[in-house]
């Protein structure tokens, strides 16, 4: 799951040849600066950062974007209202579901990476209960130990499914060899595993640290360990929309390619101005959000997707699953066009310094 280099990406190199990114729109436009209001959904966790400090910093005002955002607990919930034309942007978690609705004709399509788990920067816990932890469930290598485990899971066909999937098979073990147990919140999950009823489950930041603070369990390791570089999320619009509103979705990833820099750089940093603006909007305390530091999920400053890591995770649904029952043509999952304009404008001439 080797990320696309910036040269390459930037050139077309093979993958452009390959058909897997669409040739660039002719950048210039006279109604470029036209003001334009883009519905945006969005999960209010520290993850939706770049969004939060390009809203607070004026980013998208600077450009004549209004952005009216609408809060989804789950990206992934986000995607019906997207689909019947009641949004025209929103964040969503790659899984199955994301997949399926792209393959059933709704035009959909990927066109700016909003989160990786890049080595270091990992923001999913594996959270094992005490029981697993003395067993000898402490690091990456501990899925060797999950035969015959309980793990706790939302969903089929989620981020936390294909991880421990991932972790069996690294362990050698087949998914089988694990009892799963589906449509478990944390809300019902934690509480199992304190009683040692639950052994194995993913959990975000700052929930992790906060359950292994209570005794809960213990962070045994993290998902950019089990699949390096993996997609997390991505910005998701109709083709319409990205043909049709082509500037918008350019000065959109405008504000956010700015954000993302400076959310990457305050979670080496610490910076307080970005940590308060991130608390203000996710209801956590400034404290809270400086302790997950640095492992905020991995934000590309300009956007550029891991397309291994894409295609991987989808060709995992459709050949090892019953999930997806069509995959989507590898040429229609991601759209660049407005990433690579986004970044050519802001390479020339920023408009937020």
């Amino acid at each position: 799951m080797t990320a696309l280099s910036r040269r390459r990406f930037l050139a077309g190199s093979a993958a452009a040849a390959a058909g897997v990114f669409h040739a660039p729109y002719v950048i210039a436009q006279s109604d470029f600066m036209e003001p334009v209001r883009i519905r945006m959904g969005y999960a209010p966790y520290i993850s939706a950062g770049p969004y939060y400090i390009a809203q607070a910093k004026g980013y998208f005002n600077k450009l004549k974007v209004e952005v009216v955002p609408t809060s989804h607990v789950d990206g992934s919930l986000s995607m019906p209202a997207l689909a019947a034309g009641e949004l025209d942007i929103t964040g969503a978690t790659l899984s199955a579901g994301l997949f399926n609705l792209m393959a059933k004709g709704t035009n959909l399509r990927l066109f700016f990476e909003r989160g990786r788990e890049a080595p270091g920067w990992g923001s999913n816990a594996i959270l094992v209960s005490n029981q697993m932890w003395e067993k000898g469930f402490r690091n990456v290598d501990g899925y060797k130990f999950a035969k015959g485990a309980k793990i706790g899971i939302s969903s089929r066909g989620s981020v936390a499914h294909y991880l421990h999937t991932v972790g069996l098979e690294r362990a050698g073990l087949k998914v089988d060899d694990a009892e799963w147990q589906w449509g478990l919140t944390p809300q019902v999950s934690l509480p199992l595993m304190q009683q040692n009823r639950l052994d194995i489950m993913n959990l975000p930041l700052p929930g992790a640290y906060a359950a292994q603070s209570k005794g809960i369990g213990k962070v045994a390791t993290w998902s950019d360990e089990l699949a390096p570089d993996f997609v997390l999320a991505c910005s998701v619009a109709s083709r319409k929309f990205l043909r049709e509103q082509h500037s918008a979705a350019v000065r959109f990833s405008m504000a956010i390619m700015q954000a993302n820099i400076e959310f990457m750089d305050a979670a080496k940093s610490g910076n307080p101005e970005v940590l308060k603006i991130i608390a203000e909007n996710t209801g956590l305390t400034t404290q809270v959000i400086d302790e997950t530091r640095p492992r905020w999920t991995y934000m590309n400053p300009d956007g550029i997707p891991n397309m291994p890591s894409i295609v991987a995770q989808q060709k995992f649904w459709r050949e090892r699953t019953d999930l997806l029952a069509k995959a989507v043509p590898e040429n229609e999952i991601f759209d660049d066009r407005a990433i690579k304009e986004a970044w050519q404008r802001l390479s020339e001439k920023n408009p937020f310094k």
